[in-house]
């Protein structure tokens, strides 16, 4: 899993996390259309970062990094670009993928999922990062005229205002800190958790915390058909309304 920030017209940065690709050896995600608001968004801004922090899910060869650049979206309406260039990555790496398109039978059952928006960042720089190992460590975006992106340690999430230890020292502004918990190996429990506020030695103020920081219970049987149904209507009337369905 990764985490993808960009700058915003107003405010802190926005965040998500998503499922790390490549097309044409640049980095990229591909959301489903239900996410078409975010997705546009974050390629109408001027400056974004895609970083590898969480070592879960990872190889051998795997190291933390944060790409920076601006992103280009492809509605990939058909998803024709997504099958034929990206579906084989997602299956490997997002296991519930599987459940809906690891077969053509799947994949006929389930065409609302295969069309795409693909963002694919232009890297303008590539270069290390830090891991987060645990429920202290988040990822820090800081948007002071540009955007600065580390991975950070909160030693107390309840304080206010919050430690931010190993932030960028020279920046201040408004900002975002995102972490992720997740189920492993199966992916089925994903929760992503933002907390936003002005960031400036050290100290994150202002703070607006996340609803919950803790990974999502496991879900019943009827919990995962709601889920799915809502993503289904979600992505076709999302597909209906760009002229795709």
């Amino acid at each position: 899993m990764a985490e993808l920030l960009w700058r915003t017209p107003e405010g802190p940065p926005a965040a998500i996390g998503v499922v790390p690709l490549v097309l044409g050896g640049k980095p990229t995600v591909a959301l489903p259309w239900a996410q078409v608001a975010t997705a546009r968004a974050a390629a109408a801004s001027d400056a974004a970062a895609l970083v590898l922090s969480d070592p879960r899910l990872t190889g051998s060869r795997w190291a933390p990094l944060v790409a920076t650049g601006r992103l280009t979206l492809v509605e990939d309406g058909d998803g024709e670009l997504f099958s034929e260039e990206l579906l084989d990555q997602e299956l490997r790496k997002h296991p519930p993928s599987r459940a809906l398109a690891d077969s053509h039978m799947l994949r006929r059952e389930h065409w609302w999922y295969l069309p795409r928006l693909v963002l694919v960042l232009e890297p303008v720089d590539v270069v290390p990062g830090g891991r987060r190992d645990d429920p202290a460590d988040a990822v820090l975006g800081v948007d002071d005229g540009g955007l600065h992106v580390r991975t950070v340690r909160v030693p107390d999430w309840s304080a206010d205002p919050l430690p931010v230890l190993d932030g960028p020292p020279e920046a201040a502004g408004p900002a975002v800190l995102i972490g992720q918990e997740l189920s492993v190996p199966d992916v089925e429990r994903w929760t992503v958790h933002t907390t936003t506020g002005r960031y400036s030695g050290g100290r994150l103020t202002e703070v607006r915390p996340a609803a919950t920081r803790e990974l999502e219970p496991v879900p019943g049987l009827l919990a995962r058909m709601r889920r799915q149904r809502v993503l289904e209507r979600t992505c076709i009337q999302a597909l209906k309304a760009a002229g795709h369905a």
